[in-house]
């Protein structure tokens, strides 16, 4: 595979020198304004471009493509409001505080919603039986909303970034957004509860729906309203952890794994608490890896994005047989597969000299010099070619960026997603007959054996509906293709890819645990132990956004609770001492990082694209 020169194959003295003087003379080129109604930017105008490969029109393809994803009736969600006010939860002032971003007011979005809402009004999205959700025992079916349309997310919500400096707003598609999922989901619940028990507040919200004429009937509203704030409630209980999560991460695996082993299997005992938040992961090349997620799980495209779906508020039926309906569910795997094109040419973003200021050129050829010391073992650079390392061909004649993973035990860090992802078990329920025969006998499996089989099944429906070949569900899959005689993969640690774009993407570590690059170089004791985040605000010197309190969005994240026990999913640790935070010396021995030395490594991950 060759994928697009850049900068970093060139370490050598002299050559990083001149190819930094040319991206400082042609940078401005990458910075392209959206017109003045684009959106949220701190001037009042829209924010800027960065060039990564796609239209304006892609990008809005990517902000408004329905997958599936169905959590509230559309309607309900645009007349309701807020809990304690009787302003609408939808306005920008409320979902800016959670840090959704804006986009305008359109043919294709009337009602401004923020960036990865969307409305699903496909042809079958009113003709759900209401024992396709996955609700947990106890649900009244019978109130089930009887809803044409539907508010749902998509994954540009957590993927999508707004980076600000000195009132210009960046843009940068596929990035890690600063958004509090867990809040957002709290709030809503909070505002349908409030909804049901005040009496004014129903009237305006039943009258928003229907018309003073009373379109609707007030008690089958009620009924509905009520049995659906009960699911929500429900569901925000099942993936509440101890700790919030705050803003820029999200325990999306726990909450998967709990929508289908709890809910859609309707088996409470397999519940187990979300408790390992992860960073959102940048998007760009991520079609070109052999394997993605933190923990290095997935390679196939179409089934990674399936789970994403069924965790994201999609509906999915696990019981009874394939000819009563076993498996349907709501994901929308032909867009599911244009979203996987779209990331396909997707690029990294550039290093904003005009905005954030010029890469110093030496400090940037000592970094890299440093860095293929020390760090391209794990986090790869591209050739003279422009090549990756690449995997050997698999039996499609496939290649891809090959990938590694370190263990926890090797990098130190935070263990917690890994061993959620290894040792959760379940009972299987209905799917016992779709695990592998030396699965079927257990009591409790894997959770990760359930998802795969749960997922499998709803693309195999897809597939026999469709009448796709082979070929095409291979095409849908990205060229991923199982070898039976390869060893299995096994999720034992955490990921390490190329680091292009890495300037865009913090807070860092797999858990967002540390603040920015510069203090990802520092011995792991001296780490910030806490800081403030949820600012879009940026520091071109850190490398990260500014971690003081801010009035807008502000969350402490913490690795120690008051009592100084750790915060579990939280440590900052890892990542520290030989090839991490300290190189050899003339005596070939192992030593910290010099302060100069980690601003030369700070300066050449800037170039990283």
């Amino acid at each position: 595979m060759n994928i697009k020169k850049s900068i970093l194959p060139f370490v050598k003295a002299g050559r990083l020198a001149i190819l930094l003087a040319c991206v400082a003379g042609c940078n401005k080129g990458h910075l392209e304004a959206a017109p003045p109604d684009g959106g949220e930017g701190h001037s009042g105008q829209g924010p800027v471009w960065l060039e990564q490969g796609w239209t304006r029109a892609e990008s809005s393809e990517f902000y408004l493509k329905n997958q599936g994803s169905q959590l509230i009736p559309f309607e309900w969600f645009i007349h309701l409001e807020q809990a304690g006010s009787e302003k609408l939860f939808r306005s920008p002032e409320n979902m800016d505080s959670l840090g959704f971003i804006r986009q305008p007011t359109s043919r294709e979005n009337p009602h401004e919603l923020p960036i990865g809402f969307v409305l699903d009004d496909s042809p079958d999205a009113a003709d759900i039986d209401p024992s396709l959700s996955s609700f947990e025992p106890g649900y009244v079916k019978s109130d089930f909303p009887k809803a044409e349309r539907w508010l749902g997310l998509t994954c540009a919500s957590c993927h999508t970034a707004n980076i600000t400096f000195n009132k210009t707003t960046l843009r940068i598609d596929g990035g890690p957004a600063m958004v509090d999922h867990e809040s957002f989901l709290v709030r809503l619940s909070d505002a349908m509860r409030e909804t049901c028990d005040d009496t004014a507040k129903f009237e305006r919200f039943r009258t928003g729906i229907s018309g003073p004429e009373g379109l609707f009937d007030t008690t089958r509203l009620k009924a509905e309203l009520q049995s659906y704030t009960i699911h929500l409630e429900k569901l925000v209980k099942r993936n509440r952890a101890e700790h919030p999560y705050g803003f820029a991460r999200l325990d999306a695996f726990g909450a998967i794994v709990n929508e289908i082993t709890v809910a859609a299997l309707r088996i409470p005992e397999n519940h187990q608490v979300s408790d390992a938040p992860v960073s959102f992961p940048y998007l760009w090349y991520a079609r070109a890896l052999d394997y993605v997620q933190w923990n290095r799980s997935a390679d196939n495209a179409i089934a990674r994005n399936v789970g994403e779906v069924l965790g994201v508020y999609g509906k999915l039926k696990l019981d009874g047989a394939p000819a009563t309906g076993q498996f349907r569910s709501t994901a929308r795997i032909q867009n599911l597969d244009r979203l996987e094109q779209l990331i396909d040419s997707l690029k990294a973003p550039q290093w904003p000299e005009s905005v954030f200021g010029a890469i110093d050129a030496g400090k940037a050829e000592r970094g890299a010099k440093l860095y293929s010391q020390n760090c391209k073992g794990c986090h790869p650079l591209r050739d003279e070619q422009g090549n990756y390392p690449m995997t050997p061909p698999n039996l499609a004649g496939k290649q891809f960026i090959k990938t590694r993973s370190l263990r926890p035990q090797e990098i130190g860090t935070d263990p917690k997603m890994v061993e959620n992802f290894l040792f959760r078990k379940s009972i299987p329920g209905v799917l016992k007959p779709y695990l592998p025969p030396d699965e079927q006998a257990k009591d409790k499996v894997s959770a990760g054996l359930l998802l795969k089989a749960a997922v499998a099944g709803v693309i195999k429906r897809f597939k026999d509906e469709t009448g796709l070949d082979n070929q095409q569900m291979l095409a849908m899959a990205g060229g991923h293709v199982p070898d039976p005689s390869a060893p299995p993969n096994i999720p034992t640690g955490y990921i390490c890819r190329p680091l292009h774009g890495i300037w865009a993407t913090a807070p860092f570590l797999h858990n967002g645990s540390v603040p920015n690059l510069y203090q990802m170089l520092l011995p792991q004791e001296q780490r910030m132990k806490s800081f403030f985040v949820g600012s879009r605000e940026f520091d071109p010197r850190n490398v990260g956004f500014l971690t003081s309190s801010s009035t807008e969005r502000s969350f402490k994240f913490e690795t120690e609770a008051a009592d100084g026990a750790p915060v579990a999913g939280n440590s900052n640790k890892g990542h520290s001492g030989p090839s991490f935070t300290q190189t050899k010396g003339e005596d070939g021995n192992f030593r910290d990082f010099t302060d100069a030395e980690r601003w030369d490594l700070v300066e050449y991950l800037k170039t990283l694209r």
